[in-house]
């Protein structure tokens, strides 16, 4: 009886996870990951994990060895990566054979839709076609597991190289400002000045600012810099040529709070586009840096704060 049972077994589950289909894939692709997520890697939090191999990608690979015999040692290799469509791996349970499991994602308006399956092939030998008959029972629920602790994670990844990304609504307000044009070099003086000529108009009408500086940047091209400097003020006032008194609206937008010296703030622009190419987000309109700090009174300037906003029409999942 047991050699006319299947031969090859086929477990799948799927899910609708709230994340976009990029960041489910980045999730995935990278096996160090797992740890996160897999309740396979999860069921002993003692066993020991070698990662070699490329970081991502087909060629990654894990080892684990655990002293717990339900989970014993083997191996996790990615052999197929589709970006950002599917992934394909390959178990290695020594002498207890191979299978293969996965990931196919498919895009659902700002949702992904995930199937996870395994499969193996159970050979000639008739017990393990018996087990084979229960493989569904046995694995399904980890594949349950598996992407649901998936799901969990990839909802609320809010942190990108180290820098935690913000939902952030920005209330009305109302802007002193001076736009000018200045290459990367006199960028630092333009502002600079640009603001001067601000607190003097403010000195002149016995004004206060009413928070922090702010520096939108319009456009970059042509080695040169499209940039507005604003300082928020209670009420509209009539200005001089050459100036603006605006009113903005409240706007939605994602905000990152860089601490350190203004000249290497790259990095948390970098992980502030890498978090809005992920999710595919439609940004509205430029961005812009309000220097918390002032550099005059902190001499320390890895405490310099500098938060960066971007406009959204709405937030993520939203």
């Amino acid at each position: 009886m047991g050699f006319l049972l299947p031969g090859k077994v086929h477990v799948e589950r799927r899910l609708l996870i709230s994340a976009p289909q990029r960041s489910i894939f980045k999730q995935v692709n990278v096996l160090e990951n797992w740890v996160k997520w897999s309740p396979w890697l999860q069921a002993d939090t003692t066993m020991q994990l070698l990662y070699s191999g490329p970081v991502s990608g087909v060629g990654s690979t894990l080892k684990w060895l655990s002293n717990n015999t339900s989970v014993g040692r083997g191996s996790l290799s990615i052999i197929s990566s589709v970006p950002y469509d599917s992934i394909q791996l390959l178990l290695d349970y020594g002498k207890n054979g191979k299978s293969t499991t996965t990931f196919h994602l498919t895009k659902e308006n700002q949702n992904t839709l995930v199937t996870s399956s395994l499969d193996s092939d159970l050979g000639m030998n008739p017990i393990s076609r018996w087990f084979g008959l229960f493989s569904d029972y046995m694995v399904g629920p980890d594949l349950e597991r598996g992407l649901f602790n998936l799901s969990q994670y990839s909802g609320n990844i809010k942190t990108v190289n180290g820098y935690e990304i913000i939902d952030s609504i920005v209330p009305a307000h109302i802007l002193l400002t001076v736009r000018d044009t200045a290459s990367p070099e006199t960028i630092k003086p333009k502002l600079a000045g640009m603001y001067q000529r601000i607190s003097k108009f403010l000195k002149s009408r016995n004004l206060s600012p009413t928070g922090s500086p702010i520096a939108v940047f319009h456009n970059y091209s042509n080695l040169q810099f499209d940039i507005e400097a604003c300082m928020p003020v209670a009420s509209i006032v009539a200005v001089p040529n050459g100036m603006n008194c605006i009113e903005k609206d409240a706007q939605k937008t994602i905000m990152v709070k860089y601490f350190g010296p203004y000249d290497l703030i790259s990095g948390a622009y970098n992980a502030m586009q890498t978090y809005i190419n992920d999710r595919e987000l439609q940004i509205t309109g430029p961005a812009w840096e309000e220097y918390v700090t002032n550099p005059n009174k902190e001499v320390d300037s890895t405490k310099w704060q500098t938060n960066i906003y971007y406009p959204l029409n709405s937030f993520p999942g939203l």
